[in-house]
C-alpha cells in the first residue's frame, strides 16, 4: 500500500493559536495544488503556539476535543465541506484532566469518512537542562503504544522521546509501520554548515528506521523564539536508513514523500533485527526487571 505523506515545516508565531491556525489554514489551501494529495499532514512539536512559553502554556493549552474542532473547522473552510479525508499529526500543549502535557494529536480530517481523533501521544521525556525547564510547567506522559489508522499502524514520539532508543523500540514492537516524531529543537553546535543537533537528529532518526524496518517522518519546528532559533531540517526516512525527503535549514517548507508499505517486511528480512529482538524478548524482560529491583546478577560461566 502507497502512503503519502507531507510534512509542513512551520514558523509559529509565539502564544498566538489563532494566526497560527490561519496558517495551517492556508497550507491546506496549499496541499489542493499538489500533485498528489497527501494522506498524512504532519506538523511538529507545539506548532500552534510555539515552544518556549513557560507559564503561557496555561493560556494556550487546549484539549484534545478542541484542538480537532478547531482544525476539522480549519479544513472545512479551506477545502470546502466535501474535502477528501486528510490525516493529521500536531503538536500542541494539551489540557487534561486539569494537568497540563506536551502532546501530539493523531486525527482524521474531512466529510468523506468518519472523522476524530484517533491517539494522543503525552510527551514521556521532559528535558530540564540547558535552555529546557518542561518540567515546571507540563506532566509528563507515561505510555509510548501503536494506533491503528486507516492505512496501518503508526506511533508518535515528541523530541525526547526520539532520543531514548527504547521509545522507537516499544514503537515497534508494538507493530508501529510509520513512527511520527515530532520536534522543537533549537540550533546547537552553529559553527558549521549545518548545526550540530541537525546531524544528530539524522543519526537518531537513521537508526529508529534502519533497526526495527520503520518507517519514520521528523517533524521540526523552525524560526526563532527570544533569540534561540530552530533550524528546521525535517526528513521522511524509508526502513532501510535511507533519506526519502528533506526539507531546508532555517526556512518554511512543505515536503513530501510516497512510501510503499510492502517495503517493510522486504526490509525487516534483510535485517532481521526486529525479529531477533522479539525472540529474545522474553529473556530480556526478566533483566530488565532485575536492573529496575537493583540486583546484581548471578553470573556463572
Amino acid at each position: 500500500m502507497e502512503l503519502t505523506i507531507a510534512i509542513a515545516q512551520l514558523k509559529p508565531r509565539k502564544g498566538d493559536y489563532a494566526a497560527n491556525l490561519a496558517r495551517l489554514g492556508e497550507v491546506f489551501a496549499q496541499l489542493g495544488g499538489l500533485e498528489r494529495r497527501p494522506d498524512v499532514l504532519v506538523l511538529a512539536e507545539t506548532a500552534l503556539t510555539g515552544y518556549f512559553l513557560e507559564g503561557g502554556v496555561r493560556e494556550v493549552a487546549r484539549t484534545a476535543e478542541e484542538l480537532f474542532a478547531d482544525l476539522q473547522r480549519t479544513y472545512l473552510a479551506a477545502r470546502g465541506e466535501a474535502a477528501p479525508p486528510l490525516d493529521v499529526v500536531v503538536g500542541f500543549y494539551e489540557r487534561h484532566r486539569d494537568r497540563f502535557y506536551n502532546s501530539a494529536l493523531y486525527a482524521t480530517l474531512g466529510g468523506r469518512r468518519p472523522s476524530g481523533i484517533l491517539h494522543v501521544h503525552r510527551k514521556v521525556f521532559l528535558p530540564s537542562y540547558g535552555v529546557f525547564d518542561e518540567q515546571r510547567f507540563v506532566e509528563a506522559g507515561r505510555q509510548i503504544a501503536a494506533f491503528d489508522t486507516a492505512w496501518g499502524r503508526a506511533a508518535i514520539l515528541i523530541c525526547e522521546d526520539a532520543w531514548h532508543s527504547l521509545s522507537g523500540t516499544i514503537a515497534a514492537l508494538d507493530g508501529a509501520q510509520v513512527v511520527f516524531v515530532v520536534s522543537a529543537s533549537p540550533a546547537r553546535g552553529t559553527y558549521g554548515a549545518v548545526p550540530d543537533n541537525v546531524e544528530h537528529w539524522q543519526d537518531l532518526v537513521h537508526r529508529i528506521s534502519d533497526e526495527h524496518g520503520v518507517y519514520t517522518a521528523l517533524a521540526q519546528l523552525v524560526g526563532f523564539e527570544g533569540g534561540k532559533g530552530f533550524p528546521g531540517a525535517s526528513l521522511i526516512m524509508g526502513p532501510r536508513g535511507d533519506v526519502r525527503v528533506a526539507g531546508p535549514l532555517w526556512d518554511e517548507a512543505l515536503i513530501t514523500a510516497t512510501i510503499d508499505l510492502e517495503e517493510l517486511p522486504l526490509a525487516r528480512a534483510d535485517l532481521t533485527l526486529l525479529a531477533d529482538l522479539e525472540t529474545m524478548l522474553p529473556h530480556l524482560q526478566s533483566e530488565l526487571e532485575r536492573t529496575r529491583r537493583g540486583e546484581r546478577a548471578a553470573v556463572s560461566w
